[in-house]
């Protein structure tokens, strides 16, 4: 059906297509009988050929059989002698008819039937591009709804985080500077109160530089103040600036020896360890120990965090390192594992997450690449003496080897 209407809208009704057909044969027989005496017989069959092509390519399957027989009859009557009579003499004449017209009647119809593949081929592939944009737009508009509904969550988990961390210390603040005017406190009251102050302070700028961060990673606006840094000593600031949290934790430090100097920005590398510090603490529970370590795999540098805690299930290791995510009950924005995977990817590195030791709490990990072909060190070589308990609080921290 579809095949016909096409024919149909191509050449109008059946008399047109058939009329048009007798005009395609009977022009270059026309033609073909005022070069009879130049042309070969052969010559002449091939090229009557042409115009039932020609016919059932355009007219379709019937226009195509009728020119096949009016082709034949002509090439018959024109072309084997005696000439102007439908009487075959010669056997071979006979045999060249039959063979003329059988294959004019099968050119036409198989080019006929070509046409019919191509015109539905041409109505299937626009049905796929009328489907395909269809299938776009449903796939545009749910991504639209996605993005929306990720962009509303978004602005629930931020909410929720922002009248936490923004409400918590403010009114920690209001509550101290209130006590402070209103009753005489003791000066060992009043400077308690001041610490609070102090703290709740620092933890509302602690939150801001945390958004600012976050936008800055998230708009490229980061700008790296790389140069060649030991890998201790970002070990070491980290450990002094987490000193206080770390306080109640045995902390183990293992730093290969011979580790090369990766070129990077050390207060930012240096807060990532933080980071993992800080969260090893929080969710490890008292007492817990604390592992770092570092070591070379083949051209990068790997940092380690180990704790003991709970351990994070498997389905949630990569959410935890999106914004706002917390993985746990312990208050906090949901930021930090955020920000320091952008540092990371910022370094051209990666983060994840493991089992810890033994498979038990958690070991967050992080690589950078150095920009050196890597050394004989091996991520085997963590001397065995290397592992030291670092006091929390300590401003120093004991390795084996030789470090560059």
């Amino acid at each position: 059906m579809a095949y016909n209407e096409a024919v149909i809208s191509w050449s109008g009704r059946w008399p047109v297509r058939y009329l048009t057909a007798t005009i395609t044969v009977a022009l270059p027989i026309a033609i073909l009988e005022k070069l009879r005496p130049d042309l070969s017989q052969t010559s002449i069959a091939l090229i009557l050929v042409l115009p039932v092509i020609l016919v059932a390519v355009t007219q379709g399957r019937g226009p195509a059989l009728y020119a096949s027989i009016l082709v034949g009859l002509s090439f018959n009557f024109f072309f084997i002698g005696p000439y102007y009579s439908f009487l075959i003499t010669r056997p071979e004449d006979v045999v060249g008819f039959i063979v003329f017209v059988t294959t004019a009647v099968l050119v036409g119809q198989l080019s006929s039937r070509l046409e019919k593949r191509v015109l539905l081929t041409e109505k299937q592939s626009k049905e796929l591009v009328h489907v395909r944009g269809k299938f776009e737009r449903a796939a545009a508009q749910a991504a639209e709804a996605d993005a929306l509904r990720k962009s509303e969550q978004l602005k629930t988990a931020l909410l929720d985080a922002v009248t936490h961390d923004l409400r918590t210390p403010l009114t920690s603040i209001k509550a101290a500077i209130s006590t402070i005017r209103a009753e005489s406190v003791s000066p060992e009251v009043q400077r308690e109160l001041f610490e609070v102050i102090e703290e709740e302070s620092d933890r509302l700028n602690h939150f801001i530089q945390g958004m600012m961060d976050l936008a800055k990673l998230q708009t490229g606006e980061v700008t790296l103040a790389s140069r060649n840094v030991a890998p201790e000593e970002m070990v070491e600031d980290a450990l002094l600036r987490a000193a206080t949290l770390l306080e109640g934790h045995p902390v183990e430090v293992a730093i290969a020896g011979g580790l090369p100097s990766p070129k990077v920005d050390p207060r930012l590398i240096s807060q990532v360890i933080f980071t993992l510090l800080e969260n090893a603490a929080k969710y490890s529970g008292p007492s817990a120990k604390i592992t770092v370590s570092v070591r070379q795999k083949e051209n990068n540098i790997c940092f380690a965090v180990d704790d003991e805690g709970p351990g994070i299930p498997s389905e949630l290791r990569g959410k935890v390192f999106d914004k706002f995510f917390r993985a746990g009950v312990q208050p906090g924005l949901g930021m930090g594992l955020a920000i320091a995977r952008g540092i990371v990817q910022a370094h051209g590195g990666k983060i994840w997450i493991e089992d810890g030791p033994e498979r038990k709490g958690t070991s967050v990990q992080f690589m950078i690449p150095l920009d050196v072909p890597p050394g004989p060190t091996s991520e085997n070589n963590v001397p065995d003496n290397g592992n030291v308990a670092v006091t929390p609080g300590s401003s120093r921290i004991e390795t084996s080897g030789e470090h560059s």
